[in-house]
């Protein structure tokens, strides 16, 4: 298992480039970070790429509160300020896309615990993998 978490870490690393970050309000119409691009549909089911994750920052997946859209593959830092908000340890639940696999990170700059989530994985409740609003960075990669 040490092994394969390694290798993923590696493949993450050459595999991360920068693009758009969506934050889909609570009536899933979308509102730009600050500095990227507008995306045509912000349904991650519906888009052509298929290497996606949406964050929540409530419990099971709930549309009423704010929730990100990443499209990748994506990295971040740091998870302060994104389009005015912080999800810095405000992530509860996440679905990941059928070619996409993240790992989260307790600490900024991709340090402390990890978590690894693999294609079409959705965690309702991330303090059943004992980091509820204790993410401070990621990594989404595709296969």
């Amino acid at each position: 298992m040490k092994a394969f978490r390694v290798a993923v870490l590696v493949h993450v690393v050459i595999l991360i480039t920068a693009l758009p970050i969506v934050i889909l309000n609570s009536t899933g119409t979308e509102s730009l970070a600050a500095g990227v691009s507008q995306q045509q549909d912000n349904n991650p089911l519906k888009h052509d790429n298929k290497c996606w994750a949406e964050i929540y920052m409530n419990a099971e997946f709930d549309k009423n509160g704010s929730r990100l859209l990443l499209v990748g593959p994506h990295e971040l830092t740091t998870l302060k300020s994104l389009n005015d908000q912080n999800w810095d340890n405000d992530i509860e639940s996440i679905i990941v896309g059928p070619e996409a696999y993240m790992v989260l990170y307790a600490d900024q700059e991709f340090g402390g615990r990890t978590l690894i989530l693999i294609a079409n994985q959705n965690l309702g409740n991330l303090s059943d993998a004992q980091m509820k609003n204790d993410i401070e960075s990621l990594r989404l990669s595709c296969k």
